[in-house]
């Protein structure tokens, strides 16, 4: 008869049977030892039974503390554990108390790995490192510090008396709008004066604070008063600039002012230009040349050249005469040097450094003559081999144009 029939066991009990095997003995055959001592059977059964009672609990609840031992590892390393309930002062788990400690403290606030959705749960802290960012403050605009007291500008009054506060140690500038003629100071042995075009510098030579005078300046229009006083340093003036009442409106007319004077000027200088050179055309020549060129109505003659002392110019000469029915209108006349040839008479090789023309458009009534200026860059030379060209060209009234040449060596044309 098995050992599970006669106690009445299930099977947890099955797997001890060895040991009492090992307490009993070990007989040939396990059934004759239970069979012959039926005290020592019951004894077994009881111990075993109670064995069983005792061991399964411990081995269930050391099962139980190792599972939740690991549970509570994982979860105090990879996230934070739940603050403790106000009422509660230990853990209110089976499982063992597992001691946290709180982080250093640190400059950023801690992140979490699983952010919360709504942005009402997250601490303060964690927004401005989550969601917001930290505030920049704006920069603040640099305003323009005002002038340092000892810098002035002043507008200028020749009725006014102005103080000017020195220092020790210290020179004062006074920039005037007009170039400084004339500078007179009180007491010469009390401060230094010094004049540089429109700048007048002033600077003291004493230690004496209670040293006191007067300067006045002159410029060519304006006259400038001062009382000079002596002060601590730092209150000092430094630089003192003088402007006129109506420094803008002078500005403004100045440039329209140079403008009228340098037309009238110009205009001056061409009337004036005008007249030299009817004067030059009405004398005679400085240096006699007569070319004489004749046309079928209209004549010339070159009477020479005329050097100018005034403007240190030379010019050809030419008057033209018109003895047609019909206006005559000159063009152009041309002056050129030329060299007669050595080996080939009645050649002419004509000189690129005395070729000079002149444009007009000038009228001359019929019955009437009229005299004409070649500006020239020098007065050629001529002899038998060396001889000038004239060329007039015009026009009659009706159109018609006439030419006439004229030669210093052949005569004319």
């Amino acid at each position: 008869m098995p050992i599970s029939d006669t106690v009445g066991f299930s099977s947890p009990v099955q797997p001890l049977w060895p040991l009492g095997l090992l307490l009993c003995g070990t007989p040939d055959r396990p059934d004759d030892a239970f069979r012959k001592s039926p005290m020592k059977k019951g004894f077994l059964a009881g111990f075993l039974l109670c064995l069983a009672v005792v061991l399964l609990p411990v081995f269930y609840y050391m099962d139980a503390r190792s599972s939740s031992g690991r549970s509570s590892l994982a979860e105090s390393t990879f996230a934070p554990l739940p603050p403790p309930a106000s009422g509660l002062s230990g853990a209110t788990s089976p499982s063992l108390p597992v001691k946290t400690m709180d982080p250093p403290p640190t400059d950023t606030a801690p992140v979490p790995l699983n952010p919360p959705e709504s942005p009402d749960e997250v601490k303060a802290k964690e927004i401005v490192m989550l969601k917001n960012p930290l505030p920049v403050s704006p920069q603040k605009r640099m305003v323009p510090s005002a002038p340092d007291g000892g810098i002035q500008t002043r507008t200028y009054d020749p009725d006014r008396i102005y103080t000017l506060k020195t220092a020790v140690s210290h020179v004062t500038l006074i920039d005037l709008p007009e170039e400084a003629k004339e500078v007179y100071m009180g007491d010469s042995k009390l401060y230094l004066a010094e004049v540089f075009g429109k700048r007048v510098k002033v600077k003291p030579i004493t230690y004496n604070p209670d040293a006191r005078t007067n300067m006045i300046i002159y410029t060519l229009h304006k006259r400038i008063t001062f009382r000079i006083v002596m002060t601590t340093p730092g209150d000092e003036d430094d630089l003192i600039t003088f402007r006129s009442p109506h420094a803008e409106t002078v500005v403004n007319l100045n440039p329209l002012k140079t403008a009228i004077r340098e037309s009238v000027e110009a205009h001056e200088s061409q009337k004036i230009r005008q007249d030299r050179l009817k004067a030059l055309a009405g004398a005679g020549p400085t240096d006699p040349l007569l070319i004489k060129g004749e046309g079928s109505e209209t004549s010339f003659r070159f009477l020479g050249f005329i050097r100018s002392d005034h403007s240190h110019r030379s010019f050809g000469l030419l008057e033209a005469v018109n003895r047609g029915q019909t206006p005559y209108r000159v063009r152009r006349i041309r002056i050129r040097r030329y060299h007669t040839s050595v080996l080939w008479e009645g050649e002419k090789q004509w000189d690129p450094m005395a070729d000079w023309d002149q444009t007009f458009d000038r009228e001359i009534p019929p019955g009437k003559n009229a005299r004409f200026l070649v500006p020239v860059s020098h007065v050629p030379q001529t002899d038998s081999r060396n001889g000038v060209e004239i060329e007039l060209d015009g026009q009659r009234g009706s159109g018609t144009p006439e030419d006439i040449m004229g030669d210093s060596g052949e005569g004319a044309h």
